[in-house]
């Protein structure tokens, strides 16, 4: 895990340290996964000594696009990396599209990425919006995105682990005296399920938990209120209530009570990518199903195929 972290380093050659940045598209919801990169990304900012000038969630970083006159020619534009970068999550792609129309001057990075398009003129529309950019960098998690990106979107696209590698070392290791409970059935429910093979013994879909299912009311309320602020932000000014930096401080202890709970089992089987990389980190055994179209596996064959107490269930 320690090489995974440090292939991170990739990203310094277009991010040197100590770098005047603006850090888009920060998730603001329930989705841990996202909030494991947000935390891993803010991590590799820390270490690097990064000067963030601007920081917003995706709920108003169009807005700040929008509304932004100029930027200093030295500050570098960043995006969150995720699994978004396609036609499943549509306004993250309309983001990024922004981006590179209204900054043509500035460096922009979009940090790994898996890509997915279901409609291939879409991919085409949006590719042509990128290559427009003369000084745009894109990270990739798996070898697949990497050859439709450099073949469509961009000459400079580079292979790296997922920003949540960042926490190696920064999050605690499980305790195996400490282990409460058997196994975390953790499926996900939304539009990346993969349907899972009848020969692969899983429990009823009443014992299955998401994501959703492991916040708890009090991050929903928290959500909601934050949802009102941005809402106020959108109207007026993207960054006139500090939303992101309320949601940063809350999803630090939300983020810590769910490696205590994952740390409570002995085995976590997941299609879930970051339930996985999130075992990975904590040292908890963990078998990985794919997703409905090959993130998972992509990412294991790249990555996590080495890491000590992790398997990969083929469907």
């Amino acid at each position: 895990m320690s090489i995974l972290k440090d292939k991170l380093s990739v990203i310094d050659r277009v991010v040197p340290h100590g770098s005047k940045v603006v850090y888009l598209d920060i998730p603001l919801h329930l989705n841990v996964g996202d909030l494991l990169i947000y935390k891993g990304t803010e991590q590799f900012f820390k270490e690097r000594n990064y000067q963030v000038l601007a920081r917003r969630t995706d709920k108003s970083s169009l807005k700040y696009v929008e509304e932004t006159k100029s930027l200093p020619e030295d500050v570098i534009i960043l995006l969150h990396g995720g699994g978004n970068f396609g036609d499943l999550y549509v306004p993250h792609q309309r983001l990024r599209e922004a981006v590179v129309k209204k900054f043509p001057r500035h460096k922009i990075v979009f940090l790994p990425q898996t890509l997915h398009f279901n409609d291939h003129n879409e991919m085409l529309k949006s590719g042509n919006i990128m290559r427009s950019h003369k000084n745009l960098t894109i990270f990739c998690r798996d070898v697949r995105s990497q050859k439709i990106l450099q073949e469509h979107f961009c000459d400079d696209v580079e292979l790296c682990p997922d920003m949540a590698h960042s926490l190696w070392g920064v999050f605690p290791q499980q305790n195996r005296a400490e282990i409460k409970r058997d196994t975390l059935w953790m499926i996900r429910k939304d539009i990346e399920g993969g349907k899972v093979s009848a020969e692969i013994q899983l429990p009823s879909p009443d014992k299955y938990e998401d994501w959703e299912d492991i916040c708890t009311d009090k991050d929903r309320k928290k959500l909601k209120l934050l949802e009102r602020t941005e809402r106020v932000n959108k109207a007026l000014s993207s960054g006139l209530i500090g939303t992101s930096s309320s949601w940063g401080t809350y999803t630090d202890g939300l983020v810590a009570r769910v490696n205590d709970y994952f740390m409570s089992f002995d085995t976590v089987v997941t299609s879930r990518m970051h339930g996985h990389i999130l075992c990975c980190l904590l040292g908890v055994k963990t078998k990985l199903l794919d997703n409905s179209y090959g993130k998972n596996s992509g990412y294991y064959e790249a990555w996590t195929k080495d890491v000590p107490e992790c398997e990969l269930i083929s469907l």
